[in-house]
């Protein structure tokens, strides 16, 4: 699916012969005057008249034309270019909702101290991460749980503190009791933890992808269009994070729905839950078979040589290596930080120089910097972090 455009209205308009600057609607004023027959002479722009009109016709009608048509009436006429409310009333058009933010759950494994004890997890307990770009992701747990002796470790269901795709972190993010637990060696999230993924509140770009897809689904038709619409109501999943199959991969009548997250690995639990829906469910067409995956993993190795300006300090050259660690890991999708990063993506060419061009104008204090990879072609795979590694020079 294609992103939203960026209309430049104001084009169109003067394409249309519509005068959008201040000279060309006096221009269009003056002709209208003199062709009603105005026998004022004096057209210098001191001209009492002339200042009179400019200031009870030419300032309100370019108010008119610049903010309420080109910038408010035009752009919330158009699920492509809708914002807020808008967007919200063009969806209602189509049956469809804006999807509210959803807090991410999912298993921590807690690890005692002596396994021959037993141990009580109290409801509310935190369990946080290193700090990601300025800011700690939290879990609580939600129930108080207590792991019984002879177990060493036990799953313990939490929540994240606020509502976003943010916490759908990757195995090990979650790593720190900002408050010691009695019996409580440590914690940890591991892969696949997350059995509710987090979601922020629907934005527009992704809710107008949503309208566009909806109407080639008014047919009912097991088509693309039915099954990305009935996905991605889903909190979590974008449109165009969907990604079809139709080579029969188990023969006639089959197909694959890929998923992928904006942030982390696709969890299992979500997978199960649309599977559900489509195939036992009654939500499929007839002799259709449709089953949804994760989409799959290529593994990538990472280095880079950075080289900082020779005026810091060891703190800050500490600093830098940190932020640019940070920001190729969101550019992995492991966090939804640094939203300037461009992300990995299937069917594409990931770009080293650009990610390297991205990190230069994050972190001026780079003087020069090396990545030890070519850049990486995806087709139906999504490049992940097998391992980061960062050399300081200097």
């Amino acid at each position: 699916m294609n992103a939203r455009p960026n209309v430049d209205f104001t084009r169109l308009i003067a394409a249309e012969g519509i005068p959008t600057t201040t000279e060309a609607l006096e221009l269009e004023l003056a002709r209208e005057v003199e062709a009603a027959g105005s026998i004022i002479t004096n057209d210098s722009r001191m001209s009492p008249f002339w200042r009179l009109q400019r200031a009870i016709v030419v300032k309100p009608a370019m108010w008119l034309l610049n903010t309420l048509l080109v910038g408010h009436v035009l752009p919330n006429s158009f699920a492509a270019t809708a914002k807020g409310y808008y967007q919200d009333l063009k969806a209602w058009d189509v049956g469809l909702e804006r999807k509210a933010a959803k807090a991410t759950r999912g298993l921590v494994e807690f690890f005692k101290t002596d396994p021959t004890t037993a141990v009580t997890i109290e409801a509310g307990t935190r369990v946080t991460t290193e700090r990601i770009n300025g800011h700690s992701y939290t879990l609580a747990v939600v129930a108080s749980v207590t792991i019984p002796a002879g177990m060493a470790s036990a799953p313990v269901v939490c929540e994240a503190t606020e509502a976003g795709s943010a916490w759908n972190l990757p195995a090990g993010y979650f790593c720190i009791l900002p408050t010691a637990v009695n019996g409580i060696e440590r914690v940890a999230n591991p892969v696949d933890w997350i059995t509710e993924p987090g979601d922020d509140e629907e934005d527009d770009d992704a809710l107008g992808l949503r309208i566009q897809n909806q109407y080639s689904v008014v047919g009912r038709y097991h088509i693309d269009a039915v099954y990305r619409s009935m996905l991605a109501a889903v909190a979590g999943i974008r449109s165009d994070n969907i990604f079809f199959e139709h080579d029969a991969p188990r023969g006639p009548g089959t197909a694959n729905a890929y998923i992928l997250m904006e942030v982390g690995a696709t969890p299992q639990a979500l997978l199960d839950k649309l599977n559900t829906h489509v195939s036992h469910d009654g939500n499929h067409g007839h002799g259709d078979d449709l089953q949804c995956f994760a989409l799959p993993d290529t593994q990538h190795a990472i280095t880079l040589d950075l080289w900082p300006r020779a005026f810091l300090g060891d703190q800050e050259k500490a600093l830098l290596k940190a932020n640019a660690e940070a920001m190729i890991r969101a550019a992995f999708r492991e966090t939804a930080d640094y939203s300037g990063i461009t992300r990995t993506k299937p069917f594409g060419r990931f770009s080293f120089s650009r990610l390297g061009a991205e990190l230069h104008a994050a972190l001026p204090d780079i003087d020069t910097l090396a990545f030890g990879q070519t850049d990486i072609d995806s087709a139906r795979s999504i490049p992940r972090l097998s391992s980061l590694t960062v050399t300081l020079h200097g």
